[in-house]
């Protein structure tokens, strides 16, 4: 009876029965390959932001945010001189146009290629990655983003010899004012809008900072040309 028993035990075992030690190594085979597809189908950064179609769609969004941005700066720089009893200066339309080539050309697609950068070394949501990333925003992207756009509106009005000045009068006070805006709007951005919609969401927050970044850069430049015609 014993040998029957045993012997019919053996005989599931050798053809594939469900013998415990073969279940489990089977298990941790299919665990291994698993693993292995996760991380093959991951690929490489490079992979992930191949091609024009993104960075293209971004430029799109962050120009025409940034259009918008600086044209709710001129309309409330007009209507505070009014309230001031002053004359309101005209439209520029070509200040609008370079904001929307800065948005187009440089701030969308590095947006676009930071943002996968960040979700591609910390594609989980957890309290450390969330911060990193709102820390490495700060730190990284703003400083970077801020002499980007001095430069290009100062560049495009033939006032490069002005950048090393703007850059150490207005870069510090101006990150500082950023982190009180933009460290809860990167906050919320990175635990709740879905990558997809990072750069629309803030684009959306640009318009706000943009807006903001138009109207103390014209003035500083501006009160520093009339400090130098006095002078």
């Amino acid at each position: 009876m014993h040998s029957l028993v045993y012997g019919s035990s053996w005989g599931r075992a050798a053809w594939g029965g469900a013998h415990p030690l073969q279940r489990r190594q089977r298990l941790q085979c299919r665990r291994r390959a698993a693993s292995g597809d996760a991380l093959s189908n991951k690929g490489s950064y490079f992979d992930r932001v191949k091609g024009f179609q993104g960075p293209w769609k971004a430029g799109l969004t962050s120009g025409t945010m940034s259009a918008a941005g600086d044209l709710l700066a001129q309309l409330l720089a007009g209507e505070l001189a009014k309230s001031k009893g002053k004359q309101a200066a005209a439209y520029d339309p070509l200040r609008t146009l370079r904001m929307f080539g800065y948005g187009l050309l440089w701030y969308g697609p590095y947006q676009y290629y930071w943002y996968n950068l960040l979700d591609f070394f910390m594609p989980v949501k957890n309290t450390m990655n969330f911060l990193s990333k709102v820390t490495l925003n700060q730190l990284a992207l703003a400083p970077v983003t801020l002499c980007a756009v001095f430069a290009w509106n100062l560049g495009w009005t033939g006032q490069w010899h002005a950048l090393p000045d703007k850059i150490h009068n207005d870069l510090l006070p101006s990150m500082i004012n950023g982190w009180k805006f933009w460290v809860p709007a990167a906050s919320l951005n990175f635990y709740a809008v879905p990558l997809k919609h990072q750069v629309l969401y803030m684009s959306c927050c640009g318009l706000l900072w943009t807006a903001y970044l138009s109207y103390i850069s014209t003035v500083s430049v501006k009160q520093q040309q009339q400090q130098q015609q006095q002078a």
